[in-house]
């Protein structure tokens, strides 16, 4: 056993007078003792106590850099604080006789920007059954910390089940030079590429991937995983045309029943406001064209959009209202598979919102190439053949508005006053 050094020298003192031969002395001892047991008692409890508040205050620093790290992608609040918690009772558990720790963690507001805030009380009995302090040691630590950079989330793939998530085959590449990928479960690429700022995933990323890929990364959240995103009414019966192969058909905003067939050289041009599409598909194929700016397209269940051939999509999402910047949004019960295969798919601008339906990009061309920015949140999201899906990220420089969750969300951390 070891002892502490203080203790060691007031042995070596007192060894020292023992040996005195007066009586004097010895009386003096008997009568010091106490108090010099007590001063050395509580010496070696001060310095337990001062390396227990140290050891603590680490532990908050670090729970609150790893708490702020995940605010930079998880626009759940509570995902942060889960995060910064769970380091903290980790490290404690890890803490032989760790003192009693309560702990106090919350997302904070420092000069207008998201903090993470820890505070740690901590608690340990002293010796004499803490009597000295009465009651026993207190001590605390805080700690505040801030994101720096931005990484913007642009792609997130929400599906952690099953295999090949986020699958780029043949020749197909995402490109996203400015914002992040992120998978909850694995990116595989086969033969194609994914290019972007950061790409990390949750299990698994192999292939083409540039830069190269963090694995084990956390899950995100699905960041709208609270709105609501059901019709305000049901079908009334009025159902859209079977095919249109020539003219325009121009929608007003509302649920439109059955499915459509556009070719020719047809358009179907939606008017600005929410459109719910119920019960068909919205197959946009030949030379024909869906177009339409400050709408969002709105799929139930039983509804998806096929895109194909030659036809031209030109869409630009809701500037105002509750589903300000979403273009695409299908309910939270739609498993269908959207698909993008046509030449012409220029601008798709805004949030593409499909949490639990798979969006398959297919073709030979570039997609959404000119738009300002887009943001894709699907269970999965495949690439087959040639085409080049393009994430731009300037979100300066459009009047859409990008939704709290996404986009520019994210970065390094550093500790803050």
């Amino acid at each position: 056993m070891s002892f502490h050094p203080f203790l060691v020298r007031l042995c070596e003192r007192l060894s020292l007078i023992w040996r005195e031969d007066t009586g004097t002395i010895a009386i003096k001892f008997a009568l010091a003792f106490p108090a010099l047991a007590l001063i050395a008692v509580g010496a070696i409890d001060l310095s337990e106590v001062h390396a227990s508040k140290t050891r603590l205050q680490d532990i908050a620093d670090n729970a609150a850099l790893a708490g702020a790290a995940q605010l930079r992608l998880a626009t759940n609040i509570s995902a942060a604080v889960e995060r910064a918690s769970a380091y903290v009772d980790g490290h404690l558990q890890d803490w032989s006789q760790a003192p009693q720790v309560t702990q106090s963690i919350q997302v904070v507001t420092i000069d207008g920007q998201n903090a993470l805030e820890v505070v740690l009380e901590a608690h340990r009995d002293s010796f004499f059954g803490s009597m000295l302090p009465p009651g026993g040691w207190n001590f605390s630590a805080e700690a505040r910390a801030v994101t720096l950079a931005r990484s913007p989330l642009c792609v997130l793939v929400t599906g952690d089940e099953g295999e090949r998530v986020l699958n780029v085959r043949d020749s197909g590449r995402i490109n996203a030079p400015a914002c992040m990928v992120h998978s909850n479960r694995d990116i595989i690429v086969d033969g194609g590429s994914v290019s972007a700022a950061d790409v990390q995933a949750v299990t698994d990323a192999r292939g083409t991937i540039t830069p190269l890929p963090g694995v084990d990364a956390a899950s995100v959240p699905d960041p709208f995983a609270d709105a609501e995103f059901t019709p305000s009414h049901v079908c009334s019966g009025a159902t859209l045309p079977a095919m249109l192969q020539t003219g325009v058909l121009r929608l007003s905003p509302g649920v439109h029943c059955g499915g459509v067939t556009i070719t020719g050289d047809a358009e179907l041009l939606l008017e600005p406001g929410e459109h719910w599409f119920s019960g068909g598909i919205i197959d946009i194929r030949g030379m024909g064209r869906l177009t339409g700016q400050d709408v969002a397209l709105m799929f139930a269940p039983d509804a998806r959009f096929e895109f194909r051939g030659q036809a031209t999509v030109d869409l630009e999402g809701r500037r105002t209202g509750p589903y300000a910047g979403f273009v695409v949004v299908s309910a939270p019960s739609n498993t269908q598979h959207f698909l993008i295969s046509a030449d012409n798919v220029r601008r798709l601008l805004g949030v593409i919102y499909i949490p639990r339906a798979q969006l398959v990009v297919e073709g030979r061309r570039n997609v959404a190439e000119d738009s300002a920015w887009t943001v894709i949140v699907a269970r999965q999201l495949r690439l087959n053949g040639s085409p080049s899906l393009i994430i731009n990220a300037d979100y300066g420089y459009s009047t859409v508005p990008v939704p709290e969750g996404v986009g520019p969300s994210g970065g390094s951390t550093q500790l803050v006053e």
